[in-house]
């Protein structure tokens, strides 16, 4: 492998830190963030000399991760909606400082704005509803001002082949993994062609209004600050109906209970349409499996996390009716 930038924190150095920075660095000192949540990159705090902070990013060091990403070019594609889309966008986003891409590895580098954190937000535990509330602000946001962005030639659709093909991967090999890790908790979904009910899930939401949508909104992927929520990790996002987001950030922001109580009111306040709302509660039976295959093994909260995912979404689709 032959990359000209840092693909991992101990490559860091000040000679690369000081070009991305424009100025120059005489000392850092790098401190692991992120908690283990990261299934696809790695995160490190760079603390400067004079008392500045920033975040690197980098391709998390597990072949199946570095498998996936050069795929469906997940980094790449995160890169240039910062340096392209992000500009256009009035969203809550963190400044990108500068970053680097080697398509033959997947490896790549992002130095970006650090927020610091006022509370954790965690996908096994939600972020509340009054969090959930602030973030659908947010995506209402983006997904008004999306509509305008959708024809940009290199933005894929939400059923790419490219992307097809990924999750194809992984509900196939992840299937099996899920049920060994959650049991009898996914019985519900073993009267269902896993495969055939994503095909035909994609199908249809390709065939409603489209516009940008991050695809992954979950409480790992926000940064909660004294500016708000922040949505960050766009490797995943293209273009696909307003409800594909707004039906996994239901599952995954709030606990089963919270949904119940609080569903009808956020989807009836919501100004854009929703329509695909409850087929698109499936895709989190789709990041369950994959969930296992990109996550580090040796991270304990991994087999939580699974297990979270798949429950809180079979019940939100029980609930909707759409299990059979």
């Amino acid at each position: 492998m032959n990359v000209t930038f840092p693909t991992c924190p101990d490559e860091l150095n000040r000679e690369w830190l000081a070009s991305a920075l424009g100025r120059t660095v005489e000392n850092f000192e790098t401190h692991p963030i992120g908690g283990g949540k990261g299934n696809l990159g790695d995160l490190v705090l760079v603390a400067l000399e004079n008392g500045e902070q920033v975040v690197a990013k980098f391709a998390a060091n597990r072949q199946e991760a570095l498998n996936a990403a050069k795929r469906s070019g997940l980094f790449e594609r995160e890169i240039k909606f910062y340096h392209e889309l992000a500009p256009k966008l009035d969203i809550r986003l963190p400044t990108l400082f500068a970053s680097d891409y080697d398509p033959s590895s997947a490896h790549f580098i992002m130095l970006l704005e650090y927020l610091e954190p006022i509370q954790d937000s965690d996908s096994i535990t939600g972020i509340g509803i009054e969090y959930t509330r602030e973030l659908f602000t947010e995506l209402s946001k983006l997904h008004a001002q999306g509509r305008d962005l959708v024809d940009t030639p290199w933005v894929q659709t939400m059923i790419s082949q490219h992307r097809i093909d990924n999750l194809t991967i992984m509900i196939e090999k992840g299937w099996p993994v899920l049920q060994e890790i959650c049991g009898e908790l996914v019985d519900p979904l073993k009267d269902i062609n896993l495969l055939d009910r994503f095909l035909e899930t994609m199908s249809y939401l390709n065939t409603l209004d489209q516009t940008i949508v991050h695809g992954d909104v979950k409480p790992d992927n926000l940064i909660i600050s004294n500016q708000g929520v922040t949505i960050i990790d766009w490797q995943g996002f293209g273009t696909g109906p307003a409800a594909w987001d707004i039906a996994y950030c239901m599952c995954q922001c709030l606990t089963t209970e919270e949904r119940r109580l609080y569903e009808s009111e956020l989807l009836d306040s919501y100004p854009h349409d929703l329509v695909g709302y409850k087929e698109s509660l499936f895709f989190g039976i789709v990041i369950a499996c994959a969930l296992p295959l990109l996550g580090n093994p040796d991270e304990p909260r991994l087999g939580k996390l699974v297990q979270v995912t798949a429950e809180r979404t079979i019940n939100a689709m029980s609930d909707a009716g759409t299990l059979n």
